[in-house]
């Protein structure tokens, strides 16, 4: 009897988010600007990123950044992605996504300066649960003078439907960071089944 009021209520609870499941809606046209702590083994950082995604057509988005960092000792990184990637949309609320993008990086010290060039590869989860509030979790990996595999996780609340403000962690074995932020959303197109 407990098994079939436990499924009933899952079964209730799944019509209620169907039923509201336009006001959960995920999109992927927007900007968004954070403030990025960062640790690099023993040295600090901090500076900005500036991000965006555009929904070109169909599943199909792309992806760029900036980022600019400043560590201990007078050294600066900065960092130029851009890329692509695919939104299998699971439903209105929740999505499955991966991207591909190149990276430019360049490290200026007191010594030189140093350029690279590399790729990030990243495959996660969106999910809105409520009109205000989204949750997303990504597993990357980066390569870009060295090579590291990362967790990031985040949350941001919507003040709006066009504006939020979130954080996110990313773990990692060499960096790890913090971001602070906010989003910015346009156009709202939905991505298709």
């Amino acid at each position: 009897m407990k098994k079939m009021t436990f499924i009933k209520a899952l079964a209730s609870a799944a019509v209620l988010a169907a039923s509201t499941a336009s006001a959960t809606d995920v999109s992927y046209d927007y900007f968004e600007l954070r403030f990025v702590e960062a640790e690099i083994g023993s040295a600090d950082g901090d500076g900005f990123q500036f991000g965006g995604s555009y929904n070109v057509t169909d599943n199909w988005i792309i992806v760029g950044g900036y980022q600019s960092l400043d560590f201990d000792g007078g050294v600066e990184l900065t960092i130029l992605e851009a890329g692509g990637g695919y939104v299998w949309a699971i439903d209105p609320a929740f999505d499955l996504f991966a991207t591909g993008s190149i990276l430019l990086g360049e490290v200026d010290t007191n010594f030189g300066d140093d350029d690279e060039t590399g790729f990030k590869v990243v495959g996660g989860i969106r999910a809105k649960f409520h009109e205000q509030i989204e949750a997303r979790a990504s597993v990357n990996y980066a390569d870009l003078d060295d090579s590291d595999t990362f967790i990031q996780l985040a949350g941001d609340y919507y003040f709006t439907p066009q504006f939020a403000a979130g954080v996110s962690v990313d773990l990692a074995g060499d960096v790890d960071s913090l971001t602070f932020g906010i989003r910015y959303f346009f156009g709202g197109r939905r991505i298709s089944k």
